[in-house]
């Protein structure tokens, strides 16, 4: 696990005096080493977390066998002996880098096949003078880059690329998506002239332009046939079982996230079962009994004899963290729970270098509440269509707290963009209509807009096209690059064994009534939890694991919105339309509207954002 970063520029746009810089701006994601590597048109530097093979003969930039190619690698490919074995490769290190740069010379990108892992790949001819970029089949490791016509400029994170001399705009499509999702969907960033590499794709430079293709699409996987009810159980277990194994690959203490929801349990029992002492587990808690889960994990983990440590986050915590959200983060990100994650990153580094995850288990399983909500939106459709939703929203609006934000839902549009409202409304986030005033450009999300249409030409079931939408979208951009940046600011490597590519493509081809029915979610792993705990620790509430920031916000930390909202600091910003704030703190401060807490989170997090990245 590393940072990665560097160029390729034959009209000098870029030059070798850019790269220190670049590896700086990143040295949190690798202390262990830094690497610097140039020739005439190319640079590539590299900071290393040291995971396999922790000798100097592992560091990077790495040159192959035959001196003529050079990489730098984030991320671990966990079979790269098999590969080496089967390929007759013959390591000078116990490195897995050495391994993937001989596996793409042979084979080039339709080697990436053979890797299990998570990757962000820069792999540089010489000969040729050709930069290829390659990024992992679900997103886990992030690549974002720049292209102006002839040079081409990547890293792991965009604090890197504006350290070079590329002028940017804040992009204003991005602001307005970003109030709409809570996070910046698709390629894009929230600066103009920088994209990411989305997953499963590659990207290539050379003297004749660039030319990006996608080498893993997880459509091809999602129509093949279903397999029998009778053996999923324990293939689920037997496939889990070998990524967890195959994740415990390391030369540096290991360890595991566990909140005690059904996913990090699942992990961590598979994990202690694996093993012989007490793994060590991880949780964060907090103050507020609303919003504290950690007597579930500490039950959890009583129950698996592993050695767990909770750590609180309290109030004095979050308000002297959260602005340094933002010193992390490259992006808005209305996310509250990035602030335990930062925390859990920091807490469980002191004591271990690679925690399991278990991100993914929603997307694959259909974990997530707002599936119900395409049987709540159908069901009315058939009663009377768009006039009939409009009719129950109105209905709606005169009830509760609850039974407005049910009203904002059904008050969606008649078109086909209709699940993306529902996903932002579930969020609390502005709907298309608000974004258009806030920002005073209209609005209509075009994003994620094809790809939700090309889900729904698929001839599966539509909780089936919701989970791929997510997994393409939410997990890759939102879930992952939360977990990424808060775990890299600590240096610790996360690993997620749900995200095995043999553990997904094994939930594509589960039936959907062993996922999801009307009164249940995540059925197949539940019923194997139970194999390893009680069903009263396994049947309970899903909760998530936010932070009551809302809450903050009108209370001890009422001062941010004062401050950053504030009309005179909002014109001369140029962005929003300050009346339209202004309405909406009055409403949220009044308590007129409580739901209002997520929106304005979202304005404060723009701002902070702001103050760091953009003044």
């Amino acid at each position: 696990m590393c940072g990665i970063a560097g160029y390729l520029s034959p009209n000098g746009t870029f030059l070798p005096q850019h790269l220190a810089p670049m590896a700086q701006a990143i040295a949190h994601r690798g202390p262990d080493a830094q690497g610097l590597w140039q020739d005439e048109v190319c640079g590539l530097a590299h900071r290393r977390l040291s995971i396999l093979d922790l000798s100097t003969a592992a560091n990077q930039p790495m040159v192959s066998h035959c001196e003529r190619y050079r990489i730098v690698f984030n991320g671990e490919v966990f079979n790269y002996r098999d590969i080496a074995r089967e390929m007759g490769i013959a390591a000078h290190t116990t490195s897995d880098t050495e391994v993937v740069l001989e596996a793409l010379i042979r084979e080039g990108i339709d080697a990436c096949h053979r890797f299990n892992g998570m990757f962000a790949i820069a792999w540089y001819d010489t000969l040729e003078k050709r930069l290829t970029l390659i990024r992992d089949r679900f997103g886990i490791k992030p690549i974002v880059y720049h292209w102006d016509g002839r040079s081409l400029a990547f890293a792991s994170e965009v604090k890197a690329l504006c350290t070079l001399p590329i002028s940017r705009q804040i992009d204003l499509q991005s602001v307005q998506d970003y109030l709409f999702l809570e996070y910046v969907p698709g390629d894009r960033t929230i600066w103009d002239t920088f994209r990411k590499l989305p997953a499963g794709h590659w990207l290539q430079a050379d003297a004749n332009g660039l030319k990006q293709g996608c080498w893993y699409n997880i459509l091809d996987r999602a129509t093949l046939p279903k397999i029998d009810h009778n053996y999923l159980e324990d293939r689920l277990l037997e496939t889990l079982s070998d990524s967890i194994r195959y994740r415990q690959i390391a030369d540096v203490p290991l360890g595991a996230f566990l909140s005690g929801g059904t996913d990090s349990s699942l992990i961590a029992a598979v994990y202690q079962q694996q093993n012989n002492h007490p793994v060590r587990t991880f949780t964060i808690g907090f103050d507020d009994p609303q919003y504290n889960e950690s007597q579930y994990a500490e039950a959890v983990a009583q129950h698996l004899k592993t050695r767990h440590q909770t750590t609180p986050l309290r109030l004095a915590d979050a308000r002297a963290r959260l602005a340094d959200i933002f010193t992390w983060y490259d992006e808005p990100f209305a996310v509250s729970s990035t602030l335990p994650t930062l925390l859990l990153s920091e807490v469980t580094r002191r004591e271990v270098t690679v925690a399991l995850s278990g991100d993914g288990g929603d997307e694959l399983f259909m974990g997530y509440g707002y599936y119900y909500w395409w049987q709540r939106w159908q069901k009315v459709n058939r009663l009377g269509g768009q006039t009939a939703r409009k009719a129950l929203a109105w209905l709606l609006t005169q009830g509760d707290a609850r039974k407005r934000r049910a009203a904002r839902v059904f008050a969606g549009p008649g078109d086909d963009s209709w699940w993306l409202h529902i996903w932002s409304q579930d969020q609390y986030m502005f709907s298309q209509a608000e974004v258009g005033k806030l920002t005073r450009q209209p609005y209509r999300h075009s994003t994620l807009l094809a790809d939700w249409r090309q889900m729904n030409e698929l001839p599966l079931h539509p909780w089936e096209k919701i989970s791929l939408f997510d997994i393409r979208n939410y997990l890759a951009n939102n879930l992952l690059y939360k977990v990424d940046i808060a775990s890299m600011a600590h240096a610790l490597e996360v690993r997620v064994p749900f995200l095995d590519y043999r553990v997904v493509e094994l939930a594509l081809r589960t039936p959907p009534a062993l996922k999801m029915n009307a009164s249940e979610q995540k059925i197949l792993p539940k019923k194997l939890l139970t194999r390893f705990l009680p069903q009263e620790m396994v049947y309970r509430k899903k909760w998530g694991f936010p932070a009551p920031v809302g809450e903050w916000l009108n209370g001890p930390l009422k001062y941010l919105v004062d401050d950053l909202l504030e009309s005179k600091r909002i014109q001369q910003q140029g962005i929003f339309n300050h009346l339209e704030i202004n309405k909406l703190v009055r409403d949220f401060q009044s308590g007129k509207h409580p739901y209002h807490h997520k929106r304005v989170m979202a304005l404060v997090f723009f701002q902070l954002w702001y103050q760091r990245h953009a003044q």
